[in-house]
């Protein structure tokens, strides 16, 4: 997990350095809505000093990133001080997936909440959703076959709690070097629980564990 300060375009926006322009758009309305004045999550996290700093910080990575000339020339810096790999910026075999931005989604939120609610009354959703949370420890994948279960797929998560798609796909697969700094995820995990309609606190502590046990495995590890 990395602090805001240090960090290069690609990885403010939270975007892979062969990104299309669909993406590139995505990720920086995505981060704009994070760290806006409205937003619930960062609201009483930055000073409005702060707020204004990271907020230029993003307009300055989208609208380098979104003109070609520029962009290009931004990766040759980047390759240059050797911050990434010449390879790493082909964007020649760009993913070809349809981006989440073009991707239907549920538009009312309370008919997500009412159909999740349905779901998670049955007898296996309960069953599953009991059995995750009942050990100490809960992986990304936990998360994941739960909203998989309760029928949310990533797109719908991604509309409703205005998580960008590449934090989402760090949190459900663990990648710790993916995950935003603490104190932004643990509020990720609990808008992600209010959705799943499980307890958010629960799935905070348990999560925490799990990466703080895996960070620790790392730095023991001598390879």
């Amino acid at each position: 997990m990395k602090k805001f300060e240090g960090l290069n375009y690609y990885e403010i926006l939270k975007i892979p350095a062969n990104s299309s322009y669909f993406e590139i758009k995505r990720a920086y309305k995505d981060a704009l809505s994070l760290y806006d004045e409205d937003s619930l999550v960062t609201y009483a996290l930055l000073s409005k000093a702060e707020r204004n700093e990271i907020l230029n910080e993003i307009e300055n990575a989208y609208w380098t990133l979104i003109d070609e000339k520029k962009r290009t020339a931004y990766d040759m810096m980047l390759v240059d001080s050797g911050q990434m790999e010449a390879a790493t910026t082909s964007r020649e075999k760009l993913n070809k997936s349809v981006p989440i931005s073009s991707t239907p989604v549920i538009l009312n939120e309370n008919q997500l909440y009412s159909r999740v609610r349905e779901k998670m009354a049955t007898e296996e959703i309960k069953k599953l959703s009991d059995e995750i949370l009942s050990g100490e420890r809960l992986s990304g994948n936990d998360l994941k076959k739960l909203r998989e279960a309760a029928g949310i797929n990533i797109q719908e998560l991604n509309y409703i709690t205005k998580i960008s798609g590449s934090v989402l796909n760090a949190i459900e697969e663990d990648r710790l070097e993916a995950l935003p700094p603490d104190l932004y995820l643990r509020n990720f995990l609990k808008s992600y629980a209010q959705i799943l309609q499980i307890d958010p606190q629960k799935v905070v502590d348990r999560y925490f564990k799990t990466i703080l046990l895996a960070q620790k495995k790392d730095t023991s590890d001598p390879h």
